[in-house]
């Protein structure tokens, strides 16, 4: 089991005093996706335990939740060595910081035709179908490879209608390993960005939003260590993670109706948070109650408690890439 979280950098301590807050953080790409990976495999051993201890009527559905997440742990390991092998230069990173030249506010969807000239995403989307895609059932094999086959403007079209959230746009088969080519590409830029541009490290959310790429949160996090209790929300596509206070509405930032939900105790590591104002929700993961969470493994292994939210009448205003609304 992972025990700490060694994908957020190391809290800087030279300067004496009370450390200031800081707005965003930078994963360290590497190490989240080992950690990413380690944990959807410790789900996908639990789930086939469970599968062998339930009856026979409820097996057959642990047995397929547990391939999935086996899936998953390979397509993330496949990140981790597009990130090791062909990692991203600060000229592919290009499109992106042009993306980034509208001030304080979140970034726009990149346009169809930058999608279309950024290679990058499209050479790792290849790639991920090669290294995961022999997971999958032979049919998706060969759509997969058809569209990574493509001409740039069919794999861009489906990218942005993705990114723009026009889910019924897009080959079903291939929603999962185009959002991983896409953040595997975002994720370095931003990172890399960040290392000249101090403005980066100073942006701020707005309407929930990432402020470093526009797209919509995981979920958000309670850190443990050096800055245990601060509150960050993940973002979904770039992995940035940004500072909002705790039992603050991260889409409309009313504090009056903040409540949390779960199956267990008030001292439950996994918590929805939801808004009556808006009536929206995040999850929220506790690492200072458990540091092996990890947001998007937890996140789909907990779907039940999305259920009974959302027959609460609250609506989810995180996304989890590996699990794209119907």
């Amino acid at each position: 089991m992972i025990k700490d979280r060694t994908d957020i950098p190391a809290l800087d301590k030279r300067v004496p005093g009370v450390p200031a807050i800081e707005p965003v953080l930078f994963p360290k790409l590497d190490a989240l996706y080992a950690r990413r990976s380690s944990r959807l495999e410790e789900l996908a051993f639990e789930l086939v335990k469970e599968a062998v201890q339930n009856e026979a009527s409820s097996a057959p559905a642990d047995e397929v939740n547990a391939g999935y997440f086996g899936f998953l742990a390979t397509l993330v390991a496949a990140q981790g060595r597009i990130l090791a092998h062909s990692p991203l230069s600060l000229a592919d990173a290009a499109p992106v910081r042009a993306l980034l030249r509208g001030g304080s506010t979140s970034p726009d969807i990149p346009s169809q035709e930058m999608l279309e000239n950024t290679q990058y995403w499209q050479k790792a989307f290849a790639a991920l179908v090669a290294d995961a895609g022999d997971h999958l059932p032979a049919e998706t094999q060969e759509s997969l490879q058809a569209l990574a086959a493509e001409q740039p403007g069919v794999l861009a079209a489906q990218a942005y209608a993705l990114l723009s959230g026009q889910y019924d746009q897009v080959n079903a088969g291939a929603a999962v390993f185009l959002w991983a080519a896409l953040s595997v590409f975002w994720a370095q830029a931003i990172a890399l960005l960040a290392q000249d541009d101090a403005t980066l490290h100073q942006r701020r959310s707005e309407g929930g939003a990432c402020p470093c790429c526009g797209a919509p949160p995981s979920g958000s996090l309670v850190l443990t260590g050096d800055r245990e209790g601060l509150r960050y929300l993940q973002c979904s596509l770039c992995e940035t993670r940004w500072h909002k206070v705790r039992a603050t509405c991260s889409v409309c930032d009313e504090t009056g109706h903040i409540d949390y939900w779960s199956f267990e105790d008030t001292l439950a590591p996994i918590q929805a948070e939801t808004c009556g104002d808006c009536k929206s929700y995040v999850k929220l993961f506790r690492l200072d109650r458990d540091p092996a969470l990890e947001i998007l493994a937890d996140d789909l292994a907990t779907v039940v408690l999305d259920a009974a939210l959302e027959e609460q009448g609250f609506i989810r205003a995180a996304l989890n890439p590996f699990s794209f609304p119907a």
